[in-house]
């Protein structure tokens, strides 16, 4: 069959599928959890409370400093706009949050949306930065995650994947839409399903998986809504009334997932926060006597900066721009704000970050950080020509800004130019032998 994974021959292949059967529950789906041996943990609403956001930060949480990246990954004939209160409540939150956009709405072969998945994971990686990225995935988009992960190699990038209401074990209510190829590979006891256990258990092996299933009873796109359970996951059940798209508007499910994408800190980044606290606690003191202290302005809005208080420091520094709007420091900040808080669909015109760096260039045109920094906006934008020209600026100012190579060699990757990617994938492994990402690109294209 198409895409069918060979795992041995002879007694072994048996013994394997023997095993699969029994942990991943491939035979007809049982409309109870105690049936597959998994017990999901109830959650109430009263633990999900949306935190608080208010005018000072008093209290630096260490574990922001660690947060990565958000990927949301769209299901099964879902609009881009269905999902907008989630991603709006988790930006609000200061997440940077990003959304793969899928063609014919998700309805094709998922084996290709995680291809389009791995590229994006790619794509915010070298844009943003980030080692690794969160994913959050509805419905479909949890398999396409997995299939990314477990299928293409993707587990490396992964820091923790988190889905709503995704059919790991199948679901009937796609007998309804039998004709989508999606559809069917969504079926129980599909050949996907079983290829995608298996490379489950390639992948983890007895290792507990950074996965998080979310679900609901009343999921009327996961029937059986056990369906969704996965062994060696953390299942959670909703312990109030929710839907299968009530989870993506819910406030409460909003701030759980704050909770499940938080970062993580050691023990010397706390000793760091108790630092900087008690100097923002300071800060804080002297801007009640002084507010228009344009120093202590400054320092608080990059401490702020720094342990990802991104809304709070933009307060700071609109004020600090109406007392030193001559300061280009400033806009290179706002800039570095307003761009975890860039949607997808934003017009690079207005876009407030673009403006920001656009300004601090006119107060120091020979700053190739900002010209680098606005071309990772209009990246992020979907506008590659003119990031390219920015980059291209970057690289004339100082040309050994390697990060700059690594963008424009992903952008010309994406635009067919092999040559000039493998040239700027080689300038950055000659001023930075050890970057993974240009060696792994190098690869891809040569091979």
């Amino acid at each position: 069959m198409e895409g069918e994974v060979k795992t041995g021959s002879g007694g072994g292949g048996v013994q394997f599928r023997a095993l699969l059967a029994e942990r991943f529950a491939l035979e007809p789906l049982s409309m109870r959890a105690e049936g597959a041996g998994l017990r999901p943990k109830v959650v109430t609403r009263r633990e999900c409370d949306m935190p608080r956001r208010s005018e000072t930060v008093e209290d630096i949480d260490p574990r922001r400093r660690g947060r990565y990246p958000v990927i949301f990954v769209p299901g099964f004939l879902r609009l881009y706009v269905f999902s907008a209160a989630l991603r709006r409540r988790l930006r609000n939150l200061d997440f940077a949050v990003y959304t793969l956009r899928m063609p014919n709405f998700n309805s094709g072969d998922i084996r290709w949306s995680a291809r389009m998945l791995l590229d994006k994971v790619d794509e915010i990686r070298v844009l943003s930065g980030a080692e690794k990225v969160a994913l959050i995935g509805q419905g479909l988009g949890g398999l396409a995650a997995r299939f990314m992960v477990e299928g293409l190699g993707g587990a490396e990038f992964l820091y923790r994947l988190v889905m709503l209401g995704t059919p790991n074990r199948g679901s009937l209510t796609f007998y309804l839409f039998f004709p989508f190829k999606a559809a069917r590979q969504m079926l129980p006891r599909s050949t996907f399903l079983g290829n995608l256990a298996e490379a489950y258990l390639e992948t983890w092996g007895e290792e507990g998986p950074p996965y998080w299933s979310i679900c609901t009873p009343l999921d009327a796109a996961v029937v059986p809504w056990t369906g969704c359970l996965l062994e060696g996951a953390e299942n959670l059940r909703l312990g109030w009334p929710c839907t299968h798209m009530g989870m993506v508007r819910s406030r409460a499910v909003a701030a759980l997932l704050s909770r499940l994408l938080e970062g993580e800190a050691d023990r010397e980044e706390r000793r760091r926060a108790e630092e900087d606290q008690v100097a923002l606690r300071d800060l804080n003191r002297v801007l009640d006597e002084d507010p228009l202290n344009d120093a202590a302005l400054l320092r608080r809005a990059k401490t702020l900066m720094k342990w990802g208080y991104y809304t709070a420091a933009l307060r700071d520094l609109k004020r600090l721009v109406k007392l030193r709007p001559d300061l280009s420091e400033t806009y290179i900040l706002a800039g570095r704000a307003y761009r975890n808080k860039i949607q997808y669909d934003d017009n690079p015109l207005y876009s407030q970050a673009i403006r920001n760096y656009s300004r601090a260039i006119s107060l120091e045109p020979g700053s190739a950080e900002a010209y680098f920094e606005r071309g990772i906006c209009y990246a992020l934008l979907n506008a590659w020509t003119e990031a390219v020209d920015d980059w291209d600026r970057a690289l004339i100012l100082n040309r050994d800004y390697y990060p700059a190579y690594l963008a424009r060699g992903l952008a010309r990757k994406k635009k067919g130019d092999v040559s000039g990617a493998e040239e700027d994938f080689r300038e950055v492994l000659r001023i930075n032998p050890g970057d993974r990402d240009a060696s792994r690109f190098l690869s891809e294209l040569s091979g």
